[in-house]
């Protein structure tokens, strides 16, 4: 049985649904804000089971899994904070110690994603893999931003782990950004929290390329035609910059196998810029990333890809 890890609001999950559809392939999508609520388990030393209303399923059923988009455990809130916090924390080991009863196909094991999520340790392996990395430092010391500014003249900053920074009015995006010169001295002390700076790379536009088992599709979009897109192509209007699937020479796209694989990961979305000598500058690869847009956009067979990948291991 193939399962889809995910939640409700996973609108890239429902464009794989529609694929599976459409194969009349049988399959079973978990929406995590369920458990443990109305998603019973049952785990015992030699196996495990959730219930899912009219039907369970076994940890022995499973033949493929796409961990998706999975949520941290939803407990109800009739307690105290700290007991509905213990509460999920049982309810998370719990969980955790079904999937890894399950032996099946991965795209990807929750451990590899975590792994690969780690920025410093993707453009270190990108390095080794013969990538082009930009020079970055990772810090909250005021005197070495400003030594790498100093040394580098134009940089940027992007955040580390995520983009959605809590606000008094809810969230915000942070987006990646140009950092102005005099930036740290009107800033005054950074921190205490670190930040990702990276030498800005003068670009002529990005590409996105999606790893799907042992296929490599890219995808050229052209940030540069606006200036709310041009140091980050995800701000703004981004469906509205043209969109162009591209072929990768053999050189780097085996190289961004190599490192997809090095991650233990079945897919992976990788983002690179093109410089001003047609050269692929590695940014950041995302081991959970989107790509139904570029589908959407473009016609890549993108989900028939990852349905491949799911039902047809390579």
């Amino acid at each position: 049985m193939l399962v889809l890890v995910t939640n409700r609001e996973d609108l890239t999950a429902d464009w794989l649904v529609l694929e599976l559809q459409r194969r009349e392939q049988p399959f079973v999508r978990l929406c995590t804000e369920d458990y443990p609520s109305t998603i019973g388990i049952e785990l015992t030393d030699l196996g495990g089971r959730l219930e899912l209303g009219s039907r369970s399923l076994t940890a022995d059923e499973v033949d493929s899994v796409w961990w998706r988009r999975s949520l941290a455990p939803v407990v109800p809130d009739d307690r105290d904070r700290a007991q509905m916090e213990w509460a999920a924390g049982e309810a998370h080991v719990a969980w955790n110690g079904f999937w890894r009863s399950v032996s099946a196909h991965w795209v990807n094991r929750p451990e590899a994603n975590a792994y690969a999520d780690c920025k410093p340790l993707q453009l270190r392996e990108a390095r080794k893999h013969g990538l082009l990395v930009p020079p970055t430092v990772i810090t909250n010391i005021t005197a070495v931003a400003r030594a790498f500014q100093a040394r580098y003249g134009a940089i940027i900053c992007k955040p580390l782990y995520s983009g959605v920074v809590p606000d008094v009015d809810g969230e915000r995006l942070l987006y990646t950004q140009r950092i102005e010169v005099d930036a740290f001295d009107r800033a005054g002390e950074i921190g205490p929290e670190p930040y990702l700076l990276q030498e800005f790379v003068d670009k002529t536009a990005d590409v996105r390329v999606t790893v799907m088992g042992d296929r490599v599709f890219a995808c050229r979009i052209d940030s540069q035609l606006s200036p709310e897109s041009a140091v980050d192509w995800r701000r703004g209007s981004s469906h509205q910059l043209p969109h162009e699937p591209i072929e990768l020479d053999d050189e780097t796209s085996r190289k961004l196998q190599a490192l997809t694989s090095h991650f233990d990961l079945r897919f992976a979305a990788i983002d690179l810029a093109v410089d001003h000598q047609g050269r692929y500058v590695f940014l950041e690869i995302n081991p959970n990333g989107q790509w139904a847009w570029i589908e959407q956009l473009t016609g890549q067979p993108l989900r028939a890809a990852l349905a491949d990948e799911l039902l047809n291991p390579t």
